[in-house]
C-alpha cells in the first residue's frame, strides 16, 4: 500500500528559506487558512538547450524568454539523458535504475506500480491533480498516469508519435490521445492540445489547489509542424528538418504565451509556481553536424559537446527554470542540481512531508534557491549511465558529474569552469581525482547493475477489475539485436521479437488474441507489405500460421483470407512466466507468385489477454 503523509501547514507562517530548512511553507496574513500553492510542471521532449535568452541564433522566444526573466534559473542543471530515465527520476525521486524504468524501449521503460510518484504525493495532500501529454512510463494497468495519481489525464501513449502503442496512424494534427484511459480524437495540433487541456483542466479545478504534469512531446520526431512556423526558418537558410524543429519550438513558445494569458485572467498567475525543463540534451537535428567523438561541427549546441544521450555536457546539462512568485525570487542559480532533486524539492515548497518508508536518491534545492550553493563547496556527486542490455558493464555512456570536474567513459576529465566544450582531457594530471570518481561511481554501478541485469516490471493479468491487457512489441524482453517499438515495425514486417514478461495473479480461463495490427484498425495480417504507401506495391505478405507459447503451453492455429486477429484460450496457474507468439506466410509479388521463395517469420506486435473466469 502506498503512503502519502501530509504535513499540517501552520496559519500564517512566513516564507523560510535556510540551509537547515527541511520545507518552504507560505502562506497569506490576510485570510484564515494557508493558501497552498499550485504547481506545474513542464517537461519537453528532445528540446536541448534551445531557446532564445540562450543565445540560439536562430529562435526568438519571447514568451519562454519572459517566463525565464521572471524565474529562478538553474544554470547547472542534468537530466539523466534519455526520455524514460529522466521521467521516472521526476516521478519518483530516484535514480531510474531503482523504478524499473531505466530504457527506452525492450521491456525495460515501464515504471513499478509500487513507486510512489510525485502525483501521489500531491493528491494524497489534496491537490487535484492532471497530466496532459507523454508519459512513457507504462502502457498498461497499473502504470498508467491514472493509476500513479493523476485525476485527470490525456495521454499520448508510449515514446512519441508514431511508435507502436500510439493511436495508429496518429501524425501530430487531429490525432486520438488517452482520455484517462479511452481513445478519444482531437481536433488541432499535439502541442496545442495539450496546452488546451491542460488549460481546461485548470479551470474545472481552480478552486482548489492543483498539480499539473504537462508533457508536450515536441520536438521529438517524427518532424512536423505547420508551414507557418517553419518557412522562415528555410527562409533563412536552415535545412528543412532543422526548420521543422525550430518550427516546432516556435509554436511552443505561442502555448506559452497562451498560458501565461490564462493564468492572469483565472486570477492564479501569483499563486502558482512553475517548472520549465526538458527530458534531455537536443537532437542531432538542432546541430546538423556532430563529428569525431560527439564534438558539434556545424549548427548550435549552446558550445556543449555531444547532445541527446551523449555522456557529454549537452546530452545532459540543461535549463531548468522555476517561476516562483511567493519567493520574490529569481536570477541565476549555480547551484549542482538534477531531476531527481525536482521530487524533494516540490514537496518542500508545498509543505508536504516525504513518503513513508521511501528512501529518495534527489536532494531538496529549496534551501538553495535563495543562496545558491557554491559547486567547489558541494561534495555531492551526481552520476549517469544509460545501461544497454548489449554491453552491461560498458562505461562508454558513463558520466560522474562533481563540483566543476567530469568524468566520462571511466578515463576521460574535463574542468568544465575552464573546458566548457570538454576538449581538453586532463585526467593524466589529476590521477587521484580520476581514481577517487572512478570508486565513487563503481559502488553506484554495483547497485545498479544488480537491479538492470535481473529486476523486471511484469505486465499484471487477471486483475479481475481490468481483464483485459494490450501489450506490444515496444515490450519485448530483448538483450541483443533490434526491438519493434515503432508502428513501421508492424508494417515492415520486422522480424525482430522476444518475450513478454507477465504475472497472472489469478489462475483461471484466459483468451491470448495476436494481431499484427491493433485490434480496432480491423487490417488483416495478410496485407500490403508497407499498406500506407501511395507507390505500387512490390510485395505482399500472405500470413498462413499463428504460434502462441505461454509459460509451457505452446498453440498452433491457422490463418486464412481475410483474419485480422486469430484468439487461443489457456487455462494457466498464477505465477510469473514468458508469453511470445510468431506469425509466419510467405512473401508474394503483387501478381501473387512466390517472391523468391521468401518465407517471412515475424512477432504478432499486439498481443490482447482477457481474463475470462476463474
Amino acid at each position: 500500500m502506498k503512503k502519502v503523509t501530509v504535513k499540517i501547514i501552520s496559519l500564517c507562517m512566513v516564507l523560510l528559506v535556510s540551509l537547515s530548512a527541511q520545507a518552504f511553507v507560505q502562506t497569506q496574513s490576510d485570510t484564515a487558512t494557508a493558501k497552498r500553492p499550485n504547481v506545474i510542471v513542464i517537461m519537453t521532449d528532445d528540446q536541448g538547450n534551445n531557446l532564445g535568452y540562450l543565445g540560439n541564433p536562430y529562435l526568438k522566444t519571447p514568451n519562454i524568454d519572459q517566463l525565464a526573466a521572471q524565474s529562478i534559473r538553474m544554470t547547472n542543471f542534468h537530466q539523466e539523458n534519455k526520455c524514460t530515465t529522466s521521467r521516472a527520476a521526476l516521478m519518483t525521486g530516484k535514480d531510474s535504475f531503482r523504478t524499473g524504468a531505466w530504457r527506452t524501449s525492450k521491456g525495460r521503460s515501464t515504471m513499478r506500480a509500487e513507486e510512489v510518484t510525485l502525483a501521489e504525493m500531491f493528491q494524497g495532500a489534496g491537490y487535484k491533480t492532471g497530466h496532459f501529454g507523454k508519459w512513457h512510463l507504462g502502457e498498461a494497468w497499473p502504470t498508467r498516469p491514472i493509476d500513479q495519481g493523476f485525476a485527470e489525464s490525456v495521454q499520448l501513449k508510449t515514446g512519441g508519435i508514431g511508435q507502436i502503442a500510439d493511436y495508429w496512424n496518429n501524425d501530430y494534427i487531429d490525432d486520438t490521445y488517452y482520455h484517462n484511459g479511452v481513445a478519444k480524437p482531437y481536433k488541432g495540433y499535439c502541442t496545442d492540445v495539450f496546452f488546451d487541456e491542460a488549460m481546461r483542466y485548470i479551470k474545472e479545478v481552480k478552486d482548489q489547489p492543483f498539480f499539473i504534469y504537462l508533457a508536450p512531446n515536441v520536438a521529438h520526431v517524427p518532424f512536423i509542424v505547420d508551414e507557418k512556423y517553419s518557412k522562415p526558418f528555410e527562409e533563412a537558410g536552415l535545412v528543412k528538418k532543422q526548420a521543422v524543429f525550430y518550427g516546432m519550438i516556435q509554436n511552443l513558445d505561442d502555448n506559452f504565451g497562451r498560458l501565461d494569458a490564462f493564468l492572469k485572467e483565472q486570477g492564479l498567475s501569483e499563486n502558482t509556481i512553475i517548472v520549465y525543463t526538458t527530458d534531455d540534451g537536443a537532437s542531432g537535428t538542432s546541430f546538423i553536424g556532430k563529428g569525431k567523438d560527439d564534438h558539434v561541427t556545424k549548427g548550435w549546441n549552446m558550445n556543449m559537446r555531444g547532445g541527446k544521450g551523449s555522456r557529454f555536457e549537452g546530452g545532459h546539462r540543461v535549463f531548468a527554470n522555476i517561476k516562483y512568485p511567493q519567493s520574490g525570487l529569481t536570477g541565476d542559480n549555480n547551484t549542482l542540481t538534477a531531476i531527481k532533486d525536482v521530487y524533494p524539492t516540490l514537496l518542500d515548497i508545498a509543505g508536504i512531508s516525504y513518503p513513508d518508508g521511501v528512501k529518495l536518491d534527489g536532494r531538496s534545492f529549496a534551501p538553495y534557491l535563495k543562496t545558491a550553493l557554491d559547486p567547489q563547496d558541494d561534495e555531492r556527486p551526481i552520476y549517469i549511465n544509460y545501461y544497454n542490455p548489449k554491453r552491461w558493464d560498458s562505461r562508454k555512456d558513463a558520466s560522474v558529474i562533481y563540483k566543476n570536474w567530469r568524468l566520462t567513459s571511466a578515463t576521460e576529465l574535463y574542468d568544465i569552469d575552464s573546458d566548457w566544450s570538454q576538449v581538453n582531457d586532463i585526467a593524466k594530471l589529476h590521477p587521484e581525482l580520476v581514481k577517487k570518481l572512478n570508486s565513487g561511481y563503481d559502488a553506484w554501478d554495483k547497485k545498479a547493475q544488480q537491479l538492470v541485469r535481473t529486476d523486471i516490471v511484469r505486465f499484471v493479468l487477471g486483475d479481475k477489475q481490468h481483464r483485459e491487457i494490450i501489450m506490444t512489441g515496444q515490450d519485448h524482453w530483448t538483450n541483443n539485436g533490434c526491438n519493434p517499438f515503432r508502428q513501421d515495425s508492424a508494417r515492415g514486417l520486422v522480424k525482430c521479437n522476444g518475450p513478454l514478461k507477465v504475472k497472472f495473479i489469478n489462475s483461471g480461463k484466459y483468451s491470448f488474441t495476436l494481431s499484427r495490427y491493433p485490434l480496432y484498425t480491423a487490417i488483416p495480417f495478410s496485407t500490403s507489405f508497407k499498406e500506407r504507401t501511395t507507390e505500387p506495391l512490390d510485395n505482399y505478405f500472405a500470413a498462413q500460421n499463428a504460434r502462441l507459447k505461454v509459460g509451457e503451453q505452446q498453440l498452433e492455429k491457422i490463418i486464412s483470407g481475410d483474419d485480422n486477429q486469430v484468439t487461443f484460450t489457456m487455462n494457466i496457474d498464477k505465477g510469473e512466466m514468458d508469453i511470445q507468439s510468431w506469425i509466419s506466410g510467405q512473401l508474394l509479388d503483387t501478381k501473387g507468385s512466390s517472391n523468391k521463395g521468401e518465407h517471412k517469420v515475424a512477432p504478432a506486435y499486439f498481443v490482447t489477454v482477457n481474463y475470462l473466469s476463474e
